[in-house]
């Protein structure tokens, strides 16, 4: 097993530098955010505010502009979008072409003042609430919440310490600059911590979690609980998303995109 996990690594190494590029697309301002939908498309969060839509050959399909910038945005499977704004306690919900279908304000009495939020399925979402350091999973059809942690006891830390939270396969990841990811079970216990300092985010791909750390691309596969490395594709790379199909890498103020199996 271990000499096959081995080689699986080299082979994956041998085709990251061997893929065939795609298309490199300018961008008129640097990157804030980057990830794709289940179903392949790019969308990047410029610092200057915009949003951006790209097809997997990075043909630009929509792009608006949004004050405030969302602090959240996760855009699942590409069908219902979501963006949380810290600013204006809003979470919303958008249509494929940025419309808005739903947009919800939380009631004081389930969080005083959300600093992250997630979505967790269909009805239910995560609330990282600062005003009193707790961790909330909010059933928003019945207005019940159904966990409820302290995040100084559970986290060792205050809310505002994260700086990203997302649920993943029935799983919870949030992100903190100096303890690295937690990784909590549906009922908000941490079952794992993934330490490393100055990770800017994280992603998945498959049954794999995926970030950048120590000028690497580091993958931890949920189920089977192995990892494994990969080189970044370029030295200047200060982001990178997967696909099955490709991989979107971010340079300063351009997208490089190369096809790619699993990477």
């Amino acid at each position: 097993m271990k000499i096959n996990f081995i080689l699986l690594l080299v082979l994956s190494v041998s085709a990251l530098h061997a893929q065939k590029k795609v298309r490199t697309v300018p961008l008129v301002d640097s990157i804030r955010y980057m990830t794709v939908d289940r179903a392949g498309e790019l969308y990047v969060i410029l610092k200057d505010g915009q949003t951006q839509r790209y097809d997997e050959d990075g043909k630009l399909l929509l792009s608006f502009k949004n004050t405030p910038t969302p602090t959240v945005f996760d855009p699942r499977d590409g069908a219902r979008l979501f963006a949380y704004f810290r600013k204006n306690q809003i979470f919303q919900f958008l249509s494929p072409s940025f419309e808005v279908t739903a947009s919800n304000k939380l009631d004081p009495a389930l969080a005083g003042q959300s600093w992250l939020i997630a979505p967790s399925g269909e009805f239910k979402i995560w609330v990282l609430d600062e005003s009193d350091n707790s961790l909330k999973r909010v059933n928003m059809k019945t207005s019940l919440v159904e966990v409820e942690i302290n995040t100084d006891s559970v986290l060792n830390g205050p809310a505002t310490g994260f700086t990203a939270m997302r649920d993943y396969q029935g799983f919870l990841f949030l992100l903190h600059p100096v303890k690295g990811i937690l990784v909590l079970n549906s009922m908000g216990r941490v079952i794992r911590q993934l330490p490393g300092q100055g990770i800017p985010y994280f992603n998945f791909i498959g049954e794999e979690l995926y970030y950048i750390h120590d000028k690497k691309i580091k993958f931890l596969d949920l189920l089977s609980g192995e990892s494994r490395e990969l080189p970044l594709p370029a030295k200047n790379t200060s982001w990178v998303v997967f696909t099955d199909r490709r991989v979107f890498a971010g340079t300063g103020k351009a997208i490089e995109i190369s096809e790619a199996g699993t990477p």
